[in-house]
């Protein structure tokens, strides 16, 4: 019998190993995006690239949990992938960028959303990106009045927890009419009490500032519903079949199910809604919402 090789060989290996196969992977991908013609300039980092569409990246289990046809299952990998292949970009993220281009232009024409963000007309918005949005964090973090925060179980609201400051949608530690624009992405489905975080984003914009958001949303769902909730006891109860993003069954429980109501849902917290992308249907479920605060 050969001898096995020590236990720090295997350490020192493993890496080495997964690396080769996540690298194998990654030039499979690219080669596929080349081969479908998904290659072109990207909206968020500017740079050429190739756009890798992950398979799999929605479990089977919330495909099943979330009774998601295979369309629907396609489509909804599409938008949690064809990312970057140099910024890592998601679809979501790239359109969510193209609306804030659209939103507030410079001159001339900004080429991406980095170029935008680096202009000096650009500098006197403020911006509160709520959750890090993979392809856009990159150049927000080093606008000089851009404040990012991520949610942390545990920390005190508004404080800073690795570098990071710890901020609750539902209480926001942020003053007034402090904001022209505010970003989340594939956030507010999560929040337990959600017409206390749309009224806090209301309240820290300014007026007739932006709240520009997605979220998950299913073709043919007539009216908003609470899918689990918070009772007295700080407990999660569930009134429907209880899903989680992104496994399924793990990870952050979904407490909102959005419908085709949203508009409507928008406008009684004091919000006119635009809908770019729209509708949802079987082949695109990667909206991007633009709520204006009424004043």
């Amino acid at each position: 019998m050969a001898p096995r090789p020590p236990h720090w060989l295997k350490r020192s290996i493993l890496p080495l190993w997964n690396g080769g196969h996540h690298l194998a992977r990654r030039g499979r991908a690219i080669a596929q995006a080349i081969l479908a013609g998904r290659v072109g300039r990207c909206v968020c980092c500017g740079r050429r690239a190739a756009f890798l569409f992950e398979p799999g990246i929605i479990p089977p289990k919330l495909i099943e949990l979330w009774e998601l046809t295979p369309e629907l299952a396609d489509a909804f990998t599409r938008k949690e992938s064809l990312g970057c292949s140099a910024c890592g970009a998601k679809l979501r993220a790239q359109r969510i960028a193209q609306v804030i281009l659209g939103v507030y232009p410079v001159k001339p024409p900004a080429k991406s959303f980095a170029d935008w963000a680096r202009r000096p007309e650009i500098e006197t918005l403020a911006i509160a990106e709520i959750n890090t949005i993979e392809g856009l964090h990159e150049s927000l973090r080093n606008h000089p009045r851009t404040k990012v925060s991520d949610f942390r179980h545990g920390g005190a609201r508004g404080e800073v927890i690795d570098g990071v400051r710890h901020e609750d949608l539902s209480a926001l530690t942020y003053d007034s009419a402090e904001f022209d624009l505010v970003l989340t992405s594939e956030t507010l489905e999560h929040v337990p009490d959600l017409a206390a975080a749309l009224a806090q984003i209301r309240r820290v914009l300014k007026p007739s500032g932006r709240h520009i958001f997605t979220i998950p949303m299913l073709p043919n769902v007539e009216r908003t519903y609470a899918r689990s909730v918070l009772n007295g006891a700080g407990k999660v109860e569930h009134r429907a079949v209880p899903i989680a993003h992104p496994g399924g069954d793990t990870g952050y429980p979904v407490f909102t199910e959005f419908g085709e109501d949203i508009v409507e849902l928008m406008a009684l917290t004091g919000f006119a809604t635009v809908v770019h992308y729209g509708p949802v249907r079987d082949e695109d479920v990667a909206q991007v919402y633009e709520a204006i605060k009424i004043s």
